[in-house]
């Protein structure tokens, strides 16, 4: 009872420390004095967006902070729009596999003044019936009338790009579509990308920014080439080592804390520029210094962040290891195999390059007979996912790009202590 109560306190203190609003690993930062780094696409995307007839295309692996970053630029530019014009307003949909073209427009239509569902008829029925009546010396009927009326709604032409385009082109405003991989039917990017062509066309004050996961462009909008003049497209890679390191600093100065320059070099390498990593570690780091009144954040307390990160990541990537984990007999010689990969600087990697981190890490030798056939099964797919594919001969790559961070948070908070600077 007496661990109960100390958690709550805990819980009471780190909430009203804020700290949960800078560090944000479960939800895009839409502040911005919480977004840190990224100083280059800001200023691309600003400059995109502010050029009439330009709309955006931004791409890229899941958690390198695509929502983030145009959260906070769209935010930016329309401040200070408002500050200057007194108009402008940001409009937000993270669409799914339900989405059609028609259905993405509904709020700023809305604020064309168009009522989506339009009455298109409204119909009037009489209905008739007879009543008995028993007179003393009669029995006769009379007749019972009433009249109802129904109303049936539709949808005005919202599956005509045309129809959609000339009531949106005189709103100023921004539309951020996420997750616009979701978007399933060819039909409706094709319909979605002659949208933006006719805005284009209008010089209109209404931009569109199209947010996804992918690797190329061409996925999203379907390879439409209609579009390519008037959309630009931001390919966003994973984040620097100087742009994690600001999330890092930044976001400790704000709160009070003080991290060792041992642990932020560890954080910034276990991230692999993918600051949803890094805003988890941190989180966990600034709770943990938060309920033992540390202010100086050094590695028992990251280590002990790192038990607790490992427990609050992505379940997929957790599940996949796990059932490939599960399928052999010998599962400590996979982790090795799988850190050792994970600390090699090339997104695709040898397995000559992976023998010598085995040695330089664990001090292990082993023959490359043994080590391709260990690769070989780590290519399989487990919980229908495999965990490399492979991109030459004895050329590998991890399948999910987040992976190398998920295990370096798992395997290091198993006390298994490796080099900061493989």
């Amino acid at each position: 009872m007496l661990e109960v109560h100390q958690n709550l306190k805990d819980e009471v203190k780190i909430i009203n420390s804020g700290i949960r609003k800078v560090f944000t690993p479960h939800t895009p930062i839409n502040e911005l004095a919480h977004f840190f780094g990224r100083d280059e696409e800001v200023k691309r995307i600003i400059s995109v967006i502010t050029s009439p007839g330009q709309h955006i295309l931004l791409f890229g692996d899941r958690g390198v902070g695509k929502t983030s970053l145009v959260n906070t630029t769209c935010n930016l530019i329309l401040e200070n729009l408002n500050k200057a014009l007194n108009k402008g307003k940001t409009y937000s949909r993270s669409c799914d596999r339900s989405d059609t073209f028609s259905s993405l427009f509904h709020q700023p239509l809305t604020d064309a003044g168009v009522d989506v569902f339009k009455e298109s008829e409204s119909k009037r029925v009489q209905h008739t019936g007879n009543a008995g009546v028993n007179i003393a010396v009669a029995k006769g009927e009379i007749i019972s009338q009433h009249e109802s009326s129904t109303v049936n709604k539709k949808q005005n032409n919202l599956g005509s790009p045309s129809w959609v385009a000339n009531k949106l082109r005189d709103l100023d405003g921004i539309l951020l579509l996420d997750e616009v991989d979701t978007l399933s039917d060819s039909e409706d990017k094709r319909k979605l990308a002659e949208m933006i062509k006719l805005l284009s066309d209008f010089s209109s004050g209404f931009k569109i920014v199209l947010v996804g996961i992918a690797k190329t462009a061409d996925e999203l909008t379907d390879g439409h080439e209609s579009v390519q003049r008037c959309l630009k497209e931001i390919h966003l890679e994973r984040m620097s080592d100087d742009d994690i390191k600001k999330i890092v600093v930044n976001g400790m100065n704000k709160i009070g804390k003080i991290p060792t320059d041992e642990v932020v070099d560890k954080i910034v390498n276990i991230s692999s520029g993918f600051p949803h990593f890094t805003h988890l570690i941190c989180l966990k780091c600034a709770e943990i210094a938060v309920a033992t009144n540390k202010t100086h954040i050094e590695m028992n307390i990251l280590d002990q962040a790192l038990e607790e990160a490992s427990r609050d990541s992505e379940g997929t990537l957790s599940n996949t290891l796990d059932t490939m984990l599960r399928s052999t007999n010998i599962p400590q010689e996979y982790k090795l195999i799988l850190l050792a990969a994970s600390y090699c600087q090339k997104r695709d990697f040898r397995s000559s390059e992976l023998s010598v981190k085995m040695k330089e890490l664990f001090d292990i030798d082993i023959s490359s007979q043994t080590l391709s056939a260990r690769l070989s099964k780590l290519t399989k797919t487990y919980n229908n996912a495999a965990i490399l594919t492979k991109t030459a001969i004895g050329c590998f790559t991890f399948s999910d790009p987040r992976m190398p961070s998920f295990i370096k948070i798992l395997f290091n908070s198993s006390n298994r202590v490796v080099s900061n600077n493989p």
